[in-house]
């Protein structure tokens, strides 16, 4: 069997009691933090503008529009659910794959909710198809689809959903082939686009694409059924599967994407990374340490003639901005989000708002404030399985006074050494939901996402996460 046979049989057929307690409880920490983040992302402008559109396109009011009073077919929903989980910022990360919770959530909620399904079998297709996707992305090397100029979570995403929504909807493997092939020839993201909120729409096209290539595999659309790999002789179109494609000859380990296969999942393997602020995620860490030196110091933007901060290469390559044009641009302006934590000790949904990027008092500190990229930070190998943490940084202040401070900073809050509690999660969803929901319903759906596996019907969530009319 070639890879795509293989990941396809494996989703529809896993080994027998693949889902263990470790399992379930990385799924249901994923989608509490991902529904909070979807239920404040509603009212961004991205998607409110999707929103807009699906409403005039119409569709079966089938799906429900979290975080609003709308609902809309299960494409149309799922993409914009899609949109609102990413548009703050604020999802989380798998590290040496990509931001897959924001994709995978929206797209089993959506199938679940139109099918009527339980929550033991959406955390059950969760689990499978972030477990295929993580495989994919790691195989393919991400990162050189990075340098290529693809934003991976797209089509990363799209294809977790993908395998994902054929095991909700009972296809069998062949068509799950069809399903993944569907999505492959549906690329979705440049990197172009990053720092507006065409990252953002690379989510929710990937979760529509994704609910769209199982829709049409269920139905008999027939494609190439081994489109991860490519033939090698020759140089007509069989070359081209999704790796060649994607990532170019020399780029890709097909065999490692089924290296043990059924093993332990990337989910409980590689630790996920919750961003606590909502912000790209390089930039994280320098807004904690930035938020340490403050608080231990008692110092406030007066005191401070100068900071320096030298970072991994990589870092001014995914948050290159040095000026927080807008609030999209901002989140990826390390100048701007190191100067918000001194000036408000925290870098939250507050902190983009347009008055604040374009506060005199942190764009005057903003200009004494110099981030560099230096090459001994790659020494730093914090990041996962001995790998350059791109987020390191060394942050140094000159005192008005004289004096200096400063020092090295490797890991932010909801990091592998620093990793957020239940707790920690429940409050930013609070935080997310607050004044967008009832409150009971903000309680009780905590609740119920705490015991997502045993949840009957998973409408029954849904209901918790629509504004009252």
């Amino acid at each position: 069997m070639g890879v795509t046979a293989q990941l396809a049989q494996f989703a529809i057929d896993p080994p027998a009691g693949f889902l263990t307690a470790r399992l379930i409880e990385s799924v249901t920490e994923r989608f509490l933090d991902t529904i909070g983040i979807t239920i404040a992302g509603a009212s961004s402008p991205a998607s409110r503008i999707v929103r807009t559109t699906v409403a005039a396109a119409g569709g079966t009011a089938e799906t429900t529009i979290i975080g609003t009073a709308e609902r809309n077919s299960m494409l149309h929903a799922g993409f914009v659910n899609g949109v609102s989980a990413h548009a703050l910022e604020y999802d989380d990360l798998t590290p040496d794959i990509t931001h897959l919770s924001s994709s995978m959530v929206p797209g089993c909620l959506a199938v679940a909710e139109a099918l009527d399904l339980s929550g033991r079998q959406m955390v059950e297709a969760f689990a499978l198809g972030f477990e295929v996707a993580g495989r994919i992305s790691l195989g393919l090397k991400s990162l050189a689809m990075l340098d290529r100029g693809f934003h991976t979570p797209g089509m990363i995403g799209g294809l977790g959903v993908t395998v994902a929504a054929s095991r909700l909807m009972g296809l069998d493997a062949m068509a799950t082939r069809m399903a993944i092939g569907l999505m492959a020839s549906s690329g979705t993201g440049i990197r172009k686009n990053v720092g507006s909120a065409g990252k953002a729409f690379h989510i929710g096209n990937g979760v529509r694409a994704g609910l769209q290539a199982a829709s049409l595999a269920r139905n008999g659309f027939e494609v190439d059924p081994d489109v991860i790999e490519g033939v090698d002789q020759g140089h007509g179109h069989q070359r081209f599967g999704l790796a060649e494609s994607y990532v170019g000859t020399g780029n890709y380990n097909l065999a490692k994407m089924v290296e043990n296969l059924g093993g332990e999942f990337v989910l409980t393997r590689i630790p996920t990374m919750v961003r606590m602020h909502p912000c790209s995620t390089v930039n994280c860490v320098a807004i904690d340490g930035m938020i340490e030196l403050a608080t231990q110091h008692g110092l406030e933007a007066s005191d401070v003639d100068a900071i320096d901060v030298a970072c991994h290469p990589r870092l001014l390559m995914i948050a290159p901005y040095q000026e927080p044009v807008d609030s999209y641009r901002a989140k990826f302006c390390p100048p701007y989000v190191i100067a918000a934590a001194l000036v408000d000790r925290k870098v939250g949904l507050d902190q983009f708002s347009d008055a604040r990027i374009r506060d005199p008092q942190i764009l005057a500190l903003m200009r004494r404030i110099k981030v560099w990229a230096r090459d001994d930070i790659k020494e730093d190998h914090g990041w996962c399985d001995g790998k350059d943490n791109w987020c390191a940084v060394r942050i140094s202040l000159r005192l008005k006074n004289g004096n200096t401070l400063g020092g090295h900073y490797s890991q932010a809050k909801g990091w592998p050494a620093r990793p957020a509690s239940w707790d920690d999660l429940r409050r930013k969803y609070e935080e997310c939901a607050d004044g967008i929901l009832p409150a009971q319903h903000v309680r009780d759906s905590v609740a119920m996402i705490r015991d997502l596996s045993e949840l009957r019907s998973v409408r029954a969530l849904v209901r918790l996460l629509t504004m009252p009319s």
